[in-house]
Parts: C-alpha cells; sequence; structure tokens
C-alpha cells in the first residue's frame, strides 16, 4: 500500500512539474521513448530531435528509429482523442507478442479502464508483456489514456536477473516481487523527470548571468534564448521567421549561445543544422547514459 501511495504522489508530482515546463519537454520525453526502444544512446535522441526541427534530417534516423517514432506519435493521438493503444501495430516493437499465450488479457487490460485501475492497468501490463520495450511502452501509453500525464514517459526496469526471477515468481503466483519492482521503478523514474524538468527551470538564473556577460550582444541573444528555452530545439529558419529577424542574426545568435553552453548543436553538419536547450536535452536525456 505504501509503494501504490508513493507511486500516486509521484504521478501528481511529475504532472505538476510537466504543467509549468517548457513545451518543447513533451517533445523530448516522447523521443526519449523512441531512443530508449531502438539504439537506447544519446547520439540516437540527438537524431530523432534534428528530425522533429526538420523533416530534411528524417534521412538519417535508422529505420526503427524511424518505425517507433512514428508508431508512438500514432498511438500517442489515439489515446488522446480516447482511443485505446493498438495491440497488433505494437507487434513491431516485439512480434513474439502475436505469439504470447496471454496476449488476450493484455488486450482486455488494455480495455478495462476502471477508476480504480490506474495503477493496478500499468501493473497488469507490465506483468502480461513479453518483453521490456513492449511492457514500458503499453504502461507509457496506458499512462497517457487514463488522463494521468498528456507526456510520454518510460520505465527504467532494474537489472536482467531481477526482473527474471520476479516474473518467475508471478508465473506461479506471487505477484508482490513483480508489484514492488514495477512501481519502484515508476516512482524513481517520476522523480527524476520531476526533479530534471525543475533543475532546468532553476538553472536559468545562471544562464542569465552567462548572457549578460555578452554586454550589448546580449540584447540580440535574449529573444532568441527564451524562444530556445521554450522550443527546445531550432532551426536558424525557425528562430528568424519567428523574431523577426535575418538569418545571419539568427545564426550569430545560435552560435553566441553555443559558446555559452547554453545551446548544442545536434546535427554535426555545416548545413541544415538543428539547434537543443542544452540544459532541458542534457538532464532529460541522462537516463540513455
Amino acid at each position: 500500500m505504501k509503494l501504490l501511495e508513493d507511486a500516486a504522489d509521484a504521478l501528481a508530482r511529475f504532472d505538476a512539474a510537466v504543467t509549468a515546463a517548457p513545451f518543447g519537454a513533451a517533445t523530448v520525453l516522447r523521443l526519449l521513448c523512441t531512443a530508449r526502444l531502438t539504439t537506447g544512446t544519446r547520439d540516437s535522441l540527438h537524431r530523432l530531435l534534428a528530425a522533429e526541427a526538420d523533416p530534411f534530417h528524417d534521412a538519417a534516423l535508422t529505420p526503427a528509429e524511424r518505425a517507433v517514432r512514428d508508431l508512438l506519435v500514432e498511438e500517442e493521438r489515439r489515446a488522446r482523442s480516447g482511443g485505446i493503444p493498438s495491440l497488433a501495430r505494437l507487434t513491431s516493437l516485439d512480434p513474439t507478442i502475436e505469439t504470447y499465450p496471454d496476449a488476450d488479457r493484455l488486450e482486455a487490460a488494455l480495455r478495462a479502464g476502471s477508476d480504480r485501475g490506474v495503477l493496478e492497468r500499468i501493473l497488469d501490463l507490465t506483468a502480461w508483456a513479453p518483453s521490456t520495450g513492449v511492457g514500458e511502452c503499453l504502461a507509457t501509453l496506458t499512462l497517457v489514456s487514463a488522463g494521468r500525464t498528456d507526456r510520454l514517459i518510460l520505465l527504467p526496469f532494474i537489472d536482467v536477473e531481477s526482473r527474471a526471477a520476479a516474473h518467475e515468481a508471478w508465473r506461479v503466483g506471487d505477484e508482490a516481487p513483480w508489484r514492488d519492482l514495477t512501481l519502484t521503478a515508476l516512482i524513481a523514474q517520476l522523480r527524476a523527470r520531476h526533479d530534471a524538468l525543475r533543475a532546468i527551470t532553476a538553472g536559468q538564473a545562471r544562464e542569465n548571468e552567462r548572457l549578460a556577460a555578452l554586454g550589448r550582444a546580449a540584447v540580440t541573444t535574449r529573444p532568441v534564448l527564451d524562444l530556445l528555452r521554450r522550443s527546445i530545439i531550432l532551426t536558424m529558419p525557425i528562430v528568424a521567421e519567428d523574431l523577426d529577424c535575418s538569418r545571419p542574426a539568427a545564426q550569430q545568435a545560435l552560435e553566441r549561445l553555443t559558446s555559452l553552453g547554453v545551446a548544442r548543436e545536434l546535427t554535426g553538419r555545416g548545413r541544415d543544422r538543428v539547434w537543443g536547450y542544452e540544459p532541458a536535452i542534457g538532464r532529460l536525456g541522462a537516463a540513455l547514459e
């Protein structure tokens, strides 16, 4: 019961944090899910962020990154509109779900939706899933469809040995080890994301001090910093259009922010570059380390 209460409290705190977060933070969290379900690296997250800002960079994505990204976007849209995640479409994450003997029960759990069942549904989904990737995906989509958050997150499951032992115990009727691992992981994930979102805002005073050190250049750079904080990912044309400035001026401002460590160029290219808000990308992407 204490774990259930702690999980509910963590969900409430996380919901409060994302309400005050920059709107681009939701994008980072969704693409973080995609990265974790594919290569699980920061490079993957950076490729996905670049493609989000400029479709030109879609060509740099791996087929798996592109497929999972599109799947999560579509399933998130379905969940927000009141639909349930499609079990058949999630087979692209793990084909074994098609032959898993309890697939019917997993589908039924998705359709349950009782008022008392938010955390219980998460437990049921993760317990019946045939793999960690599918279980995490279903759990996050359940959070969205249950209205507990509109940001997709993933649960950082415990080491393989502990998970295997808990799953074996569950198969013989002892659900406690699996429930405890899942709830503990959920609490840790939510608290980490909550702390990261708060830290992003708390660090902005120090960023303002670094910006002031630019002197007169700070006047033209500050609006770009404000836009970067809201959007999380930007291109030079987006800056120029949004702030009604020249492209060279937008480029210079982004390069100044990069030199201050506030922005990071994500593509490594000389053209069609994409910048990210380093405090958000660094802190939220820490789960990939």
